[in-house]
């Protein structure tokens, strides 16, 4: 999905239509659901590029350790560490791990916020009960309804 269209969709999932409640109620489960799922994949995403900077690591610390050692120079763990931290192939690692943990952020912000969103119609729907419960032509319709 392009991102422009998913920046959207969540606005649209954030946002309440006074004029549509019903409607909000019954797309709820499906907002939520979808963006439970986003945020499912974005934390796999990252748990996945943390490993990959993990093995990365581990790699390059072998690989410049020998290459050290070829040199004739008995390198310390500092200098191994120092050659892993300036590797570009490190870098790398470290930058899909930083942008997939944004992504994991950016879709339980919007978690957060559609469940926020449910708790608010929650409250407003129990509030528009106790609203028609003291209404007479309501109460009278509800009643004649249920053969009272």
């Amino acid at each position: 999905m392009d991102e422009d269209k998913v920046r959207d969709y969540a606005k649209d999932c954030t946002k309440i239509m006074p004029e549509a409640i019903q409607e909000e109620f019954v797309r709820m489960p499906a907002d939520l659901g979808f963006w439970n799922e986003r945020c499912a994949d974005a934390l796999r995403a990252h748990l996945l590029a943390k490993l990959a900077k993990d093995e990365t690591h581990s790699r390059l610390y072998i690989h410049h350790r020998e290459r050290m050692a070829a040199a004739g120079h008995k390198a310390t763990e500092t200098q191994v560490e120092a050659a892993i931290d300036t590797d570009p192939e490190m870098h790398e690692a470290q930058l899909r791990v930083v942008d997939t943990q944004v992504d994991y952020q950016r879709a339980r912000g919007v978690v957060d916020a559609v469940s926020c969103k449910r708790d608010m119609l929650q409250s407003l729907g129990a509030h528009i009960r106790t609203e028609m419960e003291g209404d007479l032509v309501i109460r009278n319709r509800v009643a004649g309804a249920n053969g009272r």
